[in-house]
């Protein structure tokens, strides 16, 4: 209901209440940004691939959103780099979550990349988990997402 769910209230109303708002525009956590803790944070205008280039550490959680629907089918050389730069920054049990405007995906079974010195299948590296990304999608608050995906890439 539009009562406690502020992306469905924002959509509609065009703003939050003091109730139905982000975590991050609550009156207890806004202070806390204010006090310091949005010292920590960083924001980078750039590609996945780009920012993940430039990177030199490793990373353990990627949040991908959709953006993949719009290079699996015009940009798919893109999509494939990008990936790779995600499998050579990707640290040890990382994981990766990305939702599709489709109902499902099939780009990943396409996507090779170079790793261990062979080219291999993406799905090779991954272990999706379909099972909890089916139980999050319902409790999904946004719903304009068709399928939802979580992986943990391989050791």
């Amino acid at each position: 209901p539009i009562a406690d769910n502020y992306f469905w209230r924002v959509y509609i109303n065009g703003s939050y209440t003091r109730d139905c708002c982000p975590e991050y525009l609550r009156e207890e956590n806004f202070q806390r940004l204010k006090d310091g803790l949005a010292d920590r944070v960083s924001t980078h205008t750039d590609s996945v691939q780009g920012f993940l280039e430039k990177h030199d550490g490793q990373i353990s959680r990627f949040v991908l959103l959709d953006h993949m629907d719009w290079l699996s089918d015009r940009f798919f050389p893109l999509l494939e780099s990008e990936w790779q730069a995600i499998i050579d920054r990707a640290a040890p049990g990382a994981r990766a979550i990305w939702r599709s405007g489709g109902l499902r995906t099939d780009f990943l079974d396409r996507v090779e990349i170079n790793h261990g010195g062979k080219l291999r299948a993406l799905p090779e590296l991954l272990k999706l988990n379909p099972d909890l990304a089916a139980e999050l999608h319902e409790r999904d608050r946004v719903h304009t997402y068709g399928s939802f995906y979580i992986a943990d890439f391989a050791a």
